[in-house]
C-alpha cells in the first residue's frame, strides 16, 4: 500500500473517530461531570496511549530546547480548539458543533486555492462538495427546507473556483 493511500485511509479514520467526540462527551456531561475534566480525562488516556506506542517503537521521549516555544503555541491553542468544541456541545446540538468544526478544511482549501493560488485538485473539489453535501443533509434533518437561492449561491460559489482548479 502507498503513502498516499495510508494517508487517505488514516485521514478517513481520524475524521470519523474525531466525530464521535459528542457519542463519548455527551453521556460524560449527562453524569455531571465538567468540561475541564472531560478533556483532561481525555488527553492525559492520549497522553499514556502515545507514551506507549513510542515505547514500543523505541522512539525518543527527548525534545530539541527549539522545538519547545512552538509546541507550547500549539499546544495552547489546540487546547483552546478542543476547550471550544466540548462547550459549544453544552450550548448547541453537537451535530451542528461538529459541522461547524468539519467546515474548516473546506474553507482552509479554498481560501488556499483562492489567494494563495495553490492547485485544487480534483479530489479536493470532490471532498469539498462531499462536506457542503453533509452539511446541507444534516440541515435538512431538523425539519427546514433548504432554500433554493441557498443551493444556488452554493453552486455559483463552486462554479467559481473553477479557474483555480487544473
Amino acid at each position: 500500500m502507498n503513502n498516499r493511500t495510508k494517508g487517505f485511509i488514516y485521514g478517513a479514520i481520524a475524521a470519523a473517530s474525531y466525530g464521535m467526540n459528542p457519542l463519548f462527551t455527551l453521556p460524560l456531561y449527562a453524569a455531571g461531570m465538567s468540561v475541564d475534566s472531560v478533556l483532561f480525562y481525555r488527553y492525559l488516556l492520549a497522553a499514556i496511549v502515545l507514551a506507549i506506542l513510542m515505547k514500543i517503537q523505541h522512539q525518543s521521549f527527548a525534545i530539541k530546547k527549539s522545538d519547545i516555544p512552538p509546541l507550547l503555541i500549539m499546544g495552547f491553542l489546540f487546547s483552546f480548539s478542543s476547550l471550544f468544541l466540548f462547550i459549544s456541545y453544552k450550548h448547541m446540538d453537537a451535530g451542528i458543533a461538529s459541522t461547524i468544526l468539519f467546515v474548516y478544511p473546506v474553507m482552509v482549501a479554498i481560501i488556499m486555492g483562492v489567494f494563495f493560488k495553490e492547485k485544487i485538485s480534483g479530489i479536493t473539489v470532490f471532498s469539498i462538495m462531499l462536506a457542503l453535501s453533509g452539511i446541507g443533509l444534516l440541515y435538512q434533518g431538523d425539519g427546514e427546507k433548504l432554500y433554493p437561492l441557498s443551493v444556488s449561491f452554493l453552486f455559483c460559489f463552486l462554479r467559481s473556483l473553477t479557474p483555480y482548479i487544473s
